[in-house]
């Protein structure tokens, strides 16, 4: 816009200094005091056409903020619908889910480790061989493309109990959905640091798919600066607790600038070995690994609610602003991480 209007001052300028069209009198204006003269009255003039061409802009940004955030809830309708049994390792529906993941990182175009997104594993429950699989890709960096934050999710539950399906809304299908929508926005919006997304599976149990992550992983443990853990993100009213700051004292006043601007309440605890028993969430989740082989973490989640690992999570219980929102306080805290 202003680069026109210095194109139109420039044309009347010249026009004005040869006299018109009719050759009348030369202007009493030097040429450069006209063009400011001139270049002034237009801007003068441009507002209104400039809030137009900015409200237009704003209109879209708005537009494709909504439909990322609807997009975010049909990933968690999905993955906690009852064709989905539950996300059980090992089985069908847990197969579904894995397959659902992979679709997404293909559409988003993320980069993948070996030429696939899909990382099985095995494991033993009461001496019986039994394989789970973890989803991984990547967006590279801008900056530091050999440095890693990893993000991460659980994305299975407890299948059916008792003739009843166990959908697991919040424990984890919130998170899983979570990482895929910054996985979307990264994609489109490449950081400094590089970003891993790993949706991880085998968590309920034994948190399976995120040990066999950091004993087989993907690049060296000691490019990986931090795991951003999501496990339970969208059944609360107002408060989303970030653990890690206890033991990475570094990263506390990143969480406390997100805090203070967060549209929901971001409260830091829950990992301090002196907290009472079931407290300290320090090997909780999926970040518990990683925090055992020295990688830094933090950790989003609620705390536990009547619907904790109850045939009743299902997405009909969730709090969806609060989901969106907690999505939201993760990606800025991301953001700030990824600025140091």
């Amino acid at each position: 816009m202003r680069g026109a209007l210095r194109q139109i001052v420039g044309l009347c300028v010249l026009l004005a200094a040869c006299g018109g069209e009719d050759g009348g009198e030369m202007p009493s204006e030097e040429p450069a005091a006209a063009a400011s003269r001139l270049e002034a009255e237009a801007v003068a003039a441009a507002p209104e056409a400039n809030a137009e061409v900015d409200a237009a802009a704003v209109d879209r940004i708005a537009a494709a903020a909504g439909e990322a955030q609807v997009r975010g809830l049909d990933h968690i309708r999905f993955l906690s619908a009852d064709s989905l049994e539950g996300r059980l390792v090992g089985s069908d529906g847990n197969r579904k889910a894995r397959d659902y993941i992979v679709g997404v990182y293909r559409s988003l175009g993320l980069s993948m480790y070996e030429d696939t997104y899909v990382e099985p594993f095995e494991f033993q429950i009461d001496e019986e061989t039994r394989q789970g699989s973890n989803v991984v890709g990547f967006v590279e960096g801008t900056e530091q493309p050999d440095r890693f934050i990893v993000v991460t999710a659980h994305f299975d539950h407890l299948g059916v109990r008792g003739g009843e399906i166990y959908n697991g809304a919040d424990d984890n299908a919130s998170g899983t959905a979570g990482l895929l929508m910054l996985a979307e926005h990264f994609s489109a919006n490449p950081p400094r640091h590089s970003l891993i997304f790993a949706a991880v599976d085998g968590e309920e149990g034994g948190l399976r798919g995120a040990r066999h992550f950091v004993s087989e992983p993907p690049v060296p443990l000691t490019d990986m600066t931090l795991n951003v853990n999501l496990d339970m993100i969208s059944h609360n009213d107002s408060v989303l607790y970030v653990a890690g700051g206890y033991h990475t004292e570094a990263l506390r006043p990143v969480l406390d600038e997100v805090a203070s601007a967060s549209a929901i309440t971001l409260r830091q605890g829950h990992d301090s070995p002196d907290l009472p028993a079931g407290d300290d969430w320090t090997m909780a989740s999926d970040h518990g690994p990683f925090h055992s082989a020295g990688i830094p973490f933090v950790y989003f989640g609620v705390e536990d609610h009547p619907d904790y690992h109850q045939a009743s999570d299902t997405f009909e219980t969730i709090n969806q602003q609060f989901f969106l929102d907690a999505v939201e306080t993760v990606k800025q805290a991301i953001l700030g991480f990824d600025a140091r």
